[in-house]
């Protein structure tokens, strides 16, 4: 039982420290209905592959305890301009999310839904199974969010944080 409870603490915290510092200057984007309504409707099949490939190209570097390899993929929006390239998380951020990939073990995990509505703000809902079912006990799984980003008409990977 402190095992379980010692996963979903560190489940907890990689969600909490995935979020950027309330404190940081954030890039707001305030799109109207017309602008939201023709980004989705000129989104075609090959995004959502392109999204569904970079979280499983992620997710299977994490599965297979390639930790750095799977970091290297994320980015993080600009906070001075948010429509300007997405930035690659800084060698602090890097370790800092290579510290909680290590102590959560990732057994499987599966795509729940995708949800596409600007270039900056979509979603792509996980769940990640740290423990499968075993008799009576049920399966322990946690939720992540990814936020992928569309610049240039090229998908990148960030993480969601507290703000989106």
């Amino acid at each position: 039982m402190k095992h379980l409870i010692f996963v979903f603490v560190l489940a907890t915290l990689f969600n909490l420290l995935s979020c950027q510092s309330v404190d940081k200057k954030q890039a707001v984007v305030d799109l109207s209905e017309e602008q939201f309504n023709d980004f989705v409707s000129g989104l075609v099949r090959e995004d959502t592959l392109a999204v569904e490939n970079l979280v499983d190209k992620f997710m299977t570097c994490v599965q297979n305890k390639q930790y750095e390899q799977a970091v290297s993929m994320l980015y993080k929006l600009d906070p001075e301009d948010a429509w300007n390239e997405p930035l690659q998380l800084s060698n602090e951020e890097m370790s800092n999310v290579v510290c909680m990939l290590k102590q959560i073990p990732v057994l499987s995990y599966r795509i729940n839904n995708i949800k596409f509505k600007t270039a900056l703000m979509n979603e792509v809902k996980c769940t990640i199974v740290m423990r499968e079912a075993d008799g009576t006990v049920p399966e322990a799984a946690n939720k992540w969010y990814f936020k992928p980003v569309n610049y240039l008409g090229g998908w990148r990977l960030c993480l969601m944080d507290s703000n989106s």
